[in-house]
């Protein structure tokens, strides 16, 4: 029940917003009733934050995935970067950060959950990734958690706001180059001294 309950939440909330979407057309969806929806879920938020958590969810899926090439930080990287901006440059991740933008002032509590669940979690993988390297003497990270902090920046970060303004997403080949430069970009200042 709880998966039909979500799966028409987030069609509604991608569909509508939080503010217009309409418990009732979520009912509707579903099959069932709001005394059950509100059993799962009390509030409309409380359902808001169980759809953004399955989101970032299968993102963490996607890119939990990341494996081998670990004795190459610059192909691990390059993959890491391209399956993040591959799963946060689709409809369902950018749905979350447009609905941040538009509404997450009325929203506070909810504010930091796409952080805590996907921001947070992919920034310490990659932090531990800049840590093993640097003590292996492939890299010089200073601060490998900044530093995670500064690729999200250059590689993602940019890539995700022109999306979410209405320029063109990056896909395919596109994706893959930018990945790729924004790595290398990134390795020029942490070479092994």
């Amino acid at each position: 029940m709880t998966a039909r309950i979500l799966d028409a939440a987030e069609a509604e909330f991608m569909a509508s917003g939080y503010e217009a979407a309409s418990t009732n057309r979520m009912v509707a969806a579903f099959g069932g009733s709001k005394a059950t929806l509100f059993r799962y879920f009390p509030t409309k938020q409380a359902l808001l934050e169980a759809v953004i958590r399955r989101i970032t969810a299968r993102g963490q899926a996607r890119v939990s995935g990341v494996v081998g090439q670990e004795h190459d930080p610059s192909a691990w990287l390059t993959t890491f970067v391209t399956q993040v901006l591959s799963w946060i440059l689709g409809d369902d991740a950018l749905f979350l950060g447009r609905l941040g933008i538009a509404e997450g002032h009325k929203l506070p509590t909810l504010s930091g959950v796409f952080h805590a669940t996907a921001g947070a979690p992919l920034q310490r993988q990659l932090a531990e990734h800049l840590e093993r390297w640097t003590r292996d003497g492939s890299l010089a990270c200073d601060d490998p958690a900044a530093d995670a902090q500064r690729l999200f920046d250059l590689a993602i970060a940019g890539a995700v706001s022109r999306a979410l303004y209405g320029a063109e997403r990056l896909a395919g080949a596109a994706l893959a180059d930018h990945a790729a430069a924004s790595v290398a970009l990134f390795l020029q200042g942490r070479a092994p001294r």
